[in-house]
């Protein structure tokens, strides 16, 4: 709501994500403080299937993975740089919010959530090379960009 206390454009996009944090369960309220694990458990998903010589038997899910890490690695992509959120990068809004760097990081779990986490950075790198070895990865994808690497560490 806005000063007057009437529903803004803003109120209205919050309202439309309350599903994914706020919910009734059979034994009452529900909260959480993220909207899943998606990244989290991807990572470490593919990284058993990389780990385990299994991976060129899946290309399909190998590619599947790959470009939903490509996609999730926060404010990486030309949509998410499209963003208002992208416009909080420059270090005069980071040290005014107290902020560090979410260019290239990765979160538990989408690009929605938008905070990186170490851990969820260095898992999803881990997966993002181990991916980009395979042929059929680099067939479809081509090279991914060495600056969106470094922009990860």
């Amino acid at each position: 709501a806005d000063n007057n206390n009437t529903p803004s454009e803003a109120f209205y996009q919050h309202v439309g994500r309350l599903d994914d944090f706020l919910w009734v369960a059979e034994d009452g309220m529900k909260m959480q403080g993220y909207n899943g694990s998606q990244c989290w458990d991807t990572s470490f998903a593919i990284q058993a299937v990389l780990e385990s010589g299994l991976a060129s038997k899946f290309p399909l899910l190998c590619c599947n993975v790959f470009s939903f890490l490509e996609k999730t690695q926060i404010l990486s992509t030309p949509t998410s740089q499209a963003s208002d959120a992208f416009r909080y990068e420059d270090v005069a809004s980071r040290k005014n919010f107290f902020r560090h760097v979410s260019k290239g990081g990765w979160p538990f779990s989408t690009s929605a959530h938008g905070w990186p986490i170490s851990d969820c950075t260095a898992e999803g790198l881990k997966a993002v090379l181990g991916l980009m070895a395979m042929p059929e990865v680099k067939a479809k994808f081509g090279e991914f960009p060495v600056t969106r690497l470094y922009d990860a560490v």
